[in-house]
């Protein structure tokens, strides 16, 4: 089975990936889908205070299903990169993350509505906000706020990723370490501290922590910034880090690491902190809970077989409280968070095939 480039979800997320959605600034791409909603005629729809846009497709009496996909994307439409088409791929930045899983909502919504037979509960399909960087799954929060664990599942929808079932969720600790000094000119106040020579050493120091080879952990400085100017010592200087583990006490373990790296004492000349700025939780569920029972079925019944990962997704929230989640991906691509993002279009017709299946024999467990 083939898909056009010209098929309904193929030209939904060509638009999508037009709409610029950083993260903390969603809104246009949420009044985009809360439009596409509107016009396929699904129940409730609407946009919530924290940005996140819901419509809902009725249901029976039992509990129901949320569908949610991100609205925030690390790379924005860009004319240097613009988007190229083949006949089997297409490349450009945030075409399959998220703009495909996106569209893949809007998509379940077109085919769920028109038939004649509802689904044993409500479905809710979800645009929410907040997924990348430092949004902290600050969307996803809202909706597990509200349904909690009187939900049948929650699945979640990535463009990219299809053949992986995500069954534990990657704890992730994110820290802003600050220096400040004095500051003062190169030359005549040479030898006073520096921020920016503080920090170079303290990164020295941070990634000379040796990690464990098993459970896989990792530690990323992200961002560096500070200084005014190459003749000036620096008065101030910044580094976002990141850590990531799978097992929750090496996390652990590598935060008070980095704290003590971090805790000096302050002096009249010097001053060092470390804040924290983000986390995703930890946490894993069973392979034999419904939710991925019916996530490997849906798989195989498309020829794919299902490989089970540790990853980090709005699917990591309910899973760290224990609710039933998953993530799946639509189809398989290269190069996420990048301008050469690039989606596979042979392969889309099996992820949505596994979604519907997924959606037509949850309420079988």
């Amino acid at each position: 089975m083939s898909i056009s480039p010209h098929s309904n979800i193929i030209l939904m997320a060509k638009e999508i990936q037009t709409i610029p959605s950083p993260t903390f600034s969603e809104i246009k791409r949420a009044e985009f889908l809360a439009e596409s909603f509107s016009a396929l005629a699904l129940l409730d729809v609407h946009i919530d205070p924290a940005g996140n846009v819901s419509a809902r497709i009725k249901g029976g009496d039992a509990l129901p299903l949320i569908i949610s996909a991100h609205l925030d994307s690390v790379t924005m439409p860009d004319e240097k990169y613009p988007l190229v088409e083949g006949e089997r791929q297409i490349t450009g930045p945030g075409i399959g993350d998220n703009a495909l899983g996106l569209a893949a909502l809007v998509e379940i919504g077109r085919n769920l509505i028109t038939q004649k037979t509802p689904p044993p509960g409500d479905i809710w399909l979800i645009g929410n906000v907040g997924e990348e960087g430092l949004g902290n799954l600050k969307g996803m929060q809202g909706i597990v706020d509200k349904f909690q664990n009187q939900v049948k599942a929650y699945l979640v929808l990535e463009g990219i990723g299809l053949g992986m079932i995500q069954n534990a969720a990657l704890g992730i600790h994110r820290y802003k370490i600050e220096v400040n000094t004095m500051g003062g000119h190169a030359w005549s106040n040479y030898g006073d501290p520096s921020a920016i020579h503080e920090l170079v050493a303290l990164s020295t120091r941070i990634l000379a922590i040796k990690l464990p080879g098993n459970p896989r952990s990792s530690i990323n400085i992200g961002a560096i910034s500070g200084g005014g100017s190459i003749n000036s010592i620096a008065s101030h200087a910044e580094m976002q880090i990141e850590i990531r583990s799978e097992d929750e006490m090496i996390l652990e373990s590598l935060s008070r690491t980095l704290h003590k790296i971090a805790s000096q004492p302050k002096t009249s000349e010097m001053s060092v902190s470390i804040s924290e700025i983000g986390m995703r939780p930890s946490g894993r569920i069973a392979e034999n809970t419904p939710v991925l029972l019916t996530a490997q079925a849906a798989l195989r019944s498309t020829g794919i077989s299902p490989v089970f990962a540790t990853s980090s997704s709005d699917a990591s929230l309910p899973i760290s409280l224990g609710y039933p989640g998953t993530c799946l991906g639509i189809t398989s691509g290269r190069q996420v968070h990048t301008p050469q993002e690039t989606i596979d279009l042979l392969a889309i017709p099996k992820g949505m095939a596994q979604i519907f299946h997924f959606i037509e024999h949850v309420w079988d467990y």
